[in-house]
């Protein structure tokens, strides 16, 4: 009762310390952005297939915006197209019946659905080609009851090569926010807001339309192209977007229009807040330097209450930009937007990814300095701007090839900013590797489907985090310790280099790996499309005494009886490993005995069955038992790989060998 008493007055201290912002002020009108919206302007780096001009006025008392929209659309592919579909990605925020509310089941990342006044749509006023009136002829092709998907009929087909434009009218109001999107008192996330074309996917000549459902799993994919937006909001908010600023003007009435231009991005997303008032600007600034070429600025949004942070995700974000920049191809933009959502709205608008922009989080009293999870997420969502921004894979068909490489990616980043064993915690002689850190995290929860499993396919939201976000890092982090960090990581450039500004696919990526590292298929394949993973443990471990053969020897007059013959001071042991899971690979063994000494063994199970068992001779009996002793293999539950040897006994099976075990990863989770 102490305990919960305790609990119930700090929470009443935090809620009684809220702070007052007081009524919002008058802002200074932003300064345009100098220079080109690519670094070092240059030609372009995409085929701009998809591009949209926007005039968009935000009226934050309704949580509303009102906007016109003009997409410019090429046909890339090789054969007409007489039907556009679109995302009308708010709509899944309209009512209990759609797919996302069906999937999310009212709740995503501990934050709730809308409230009976926070639901969220989107309202087409007018659809035109030309002069032509189309509204009337949308078609809805989703699943009963869902509203996100809108196809449009062409009254002419659109030739290869040949371009369309169709301009909208629309009204989105935005939900309270709960998942990416969305408003919290005076604070604004507005982003899958507008109606957004699909992708053409397949074999030239044969293309077919990706538009999916939007579902709780799903997300995004989109062409590339350039964006020009005017955002007309009230002269009391500041506004961060994807984009440079190219113009800005003060109007009658108390609102101003800001002007946005971005190149070679898939989406464009803004925030609208009264309250960022850290500088006059609304932000802090750093600048990352990247490739040794133009500089870039890194600019994190937050509430003065949360300055403290503001600067922790400030030189994470600047770290990450350089060490992707590096492993990769260069950050391609001059602009780089982070935002802290107010604490109020973190768990709905925290932790997202768009071009130039990502929301951030982990502001927590419990992450002091030296506890890196708001590092880690800022590292995260900057991470996005390549994997997905950069190379904008299917996120609904393929999420590991976003998340789970970015996953990847992430370790890489966070062991180069912070040290390989601090870069999850180093604080009050407390040290942790993130990598370390998120496995005993997660905990031994493991996931029914494979890893290369659609989003929306998944049998929840649970099983698809730990299949495409740990799993795909685990295998990825198990295939580079296999071939060695330098030329796993010579074939991650590679493969970024190769599809950067396209639309790469799991085989794209297998292709790389296969050809620059060798046939690796035989790890791949089981990794990514078979349930499972390393499933290795110590089935026996046992020891005896070597002597004299004991017994009766010969027959008749020879026959004769052998006993009691003494201990020659040697052991005779034996260990046998098994592999019950989908993938097989070498496998270090390491044996330690009573006196002290050490040997190690290798198991090499490709094609050599599921088990195997080591005989040898020591003058020690067996103490300790540990498989993979280096943790290069993570695809498997690492409690079963250390075991201490009690008498003779099948070891494996003793009760104490796994508190040992749980010391055993302790000790690897927590440094010295």
């Amino acid at each position: 009762m102490g305990v919960l008493r305790t609990l119930v007055i700090a929470i009443a201290l935090l809620v009684a310390c809220r702070p007052d912002h007081g009524p919002p002020r008058v802002k200074k009108l932003p300064t345009k952005s100098v220079g080109p919206a690519l670094r070092g302007g240059g030609t372009p780096k995409s085929p701009r297939i998809a591009s949209y001009t926007i005039n968009a006025t935000l009226d934050p008392l309704k949580h509303q915006v009102t906007a016109t929209s003009k997409l410019t659309w090429t046909n890339a592919g090789q054969s007409a197209v007489d039907m556009l579909p679109f995302h009308l990605y708010l709509n899944a925020f309209k009512n209990e019946k759609t797919a996302f509310w069906k999937s999310a089941r009212g709740e995503m990342r501990r934050a709730h659905a809308a409230t009976d006044s926070g639901w969220g749509w989107i309202s087409l006023e007018s659809v035109q080609i030309g002069t032509a009136e189309l509204v009337t002829k949308l078609q809805y092709p989703g699943r009963p009851d869902d509203e996100t998907v809108v196809n449009l009929p062409l009254p002419e087909a659109v030739q290869p090569g040949s371009t369309i434009e169709v301009t909208f009218k629309f009204t989105a109001q935005l939900p309270e926010v709960y998942a990416r999107t969305g408003y919290k008192e005076d604070f604004h996330l507005i982003g899958q807001w507008f109606p957004k074309v699909g992708v053409r996917v397949g074999t030239p000549g044969a293309e077919q339309w990706y538009c999916n459902t939007f579902t709780v799993t799903t997300e995004f994919f989109a062409d590339f192209g350039n964006y020009d937006v005017k955002l007309t909001v009230p002269n009391t908010h500041i506004v961060a977007a994807t984009g440079i600023l190219t113009d800005a003007v003060d109007n009658a009435g108390g609102t101003r229009t800001l002007t946005y231009h971005a190149e070679d991005v898939h989406d464009f997303v803004w925030m609208a807040d009264p309250h960022m008032t850290m500088t006059r600007e609304g932000y802090i600034s750093g600048v990352a330097k990247p490739d040794n070429g133009p500089p870039v600025e890194v600019r994190v949004y937050a509430r003065p209450e949360q300055a403290e942070f503001a600067r922790r995700h400030l030189q994470a974000a600047i770290g990450a930009i350089e060490r992707f920049s590096e492993y990769f191809v260069p950050y391609p933009w001059p602009i780089m937007n982070v935002i802290d959502p107010p604490k109020d709205a973190e768990d709905g608008a925290g932790g997202m990814e768009y071009p130039m922009f990502v929301t951030t989080g982990g502001d927590t009293w419990f992450t002091r300095k030296g506890v890196r999870l708001p590092e880690y997420v800022t590292v995260h969502e900057v991470g996005h701007n390549w994997f997905q921004g950069i190379f904008a894979s299917n996120e609904a068909e393929e999420a590991w090839l976003d998340e789970g490489v970015n996953e990847w990616a992430d370790a890489h980043v966070m062991r180069d900013l912070y040290g390989p064993r601090v870069s999850g915690v180093d604080w009050l002689g407390w040290q942790a590797d993130i990598v370390a850190l998120r496995s005993t995290l997660r905990g031994l929860d493991t996931s029914p489907a494979p890893i290369a499993t659609a989003a929306y396919a998944f049998p929840d939201a649970r099983s698809y985090g730990l299949a495409t976000y740990d799993g795909t890092m685990n295998a990825l982090l198990t295939l580079e310790a296999f071939v060695g960090s330098a030329k796993f990581l010579a074939a991650m450039k590679k493969y970024a280099q190769t599809y950067a500004f396209k639309h790469p696919t799991g085989r794209d990526f297998f292709t790389t790996l296969n050809t620059e590292l060798g046939d690796v298929s035989w790890f791949l394949n089981p990794a990514f499309h078979d349930v499972g993973g390393h499933r290795l443990e110590l089935r026996d471990a046992r020891c005896r005494s070597v002597h004299v053969a004991r017994g009766v020897f010969g027959d008749g007059p020879q026959r004769k009886t052998v006993s009691d013959t003494p201990e020659a001071g040697t052991y005779t042991c034996e260990v046998t490993v098994q592999n019950t899971g989908a993938v097989h690979m070498p496998v270090d063994i390491e044996l330690k005995f009573e006196d002290g000494s050490t040997m190690r063994v290798q198991w090499n199970d490709r094609g050599q069955g599921s088990w195997h068992r080591f005989e040898f001779q020591r003058s020690s009996k067996l103490a300790e038992v540990r498989i993979d002793p280096d943790r290069k293999l993570l695809l498997g539950n690492p409690t079963t790989y250390y075991t201490r040897v009690e008498g003779d006994g099948a070891a494996s099976l003793r009760a104490s060998a796994r508190i040992a075990t749980w010391a055993q990863t302790l000790m690897q989770l927590v440094g010295p």
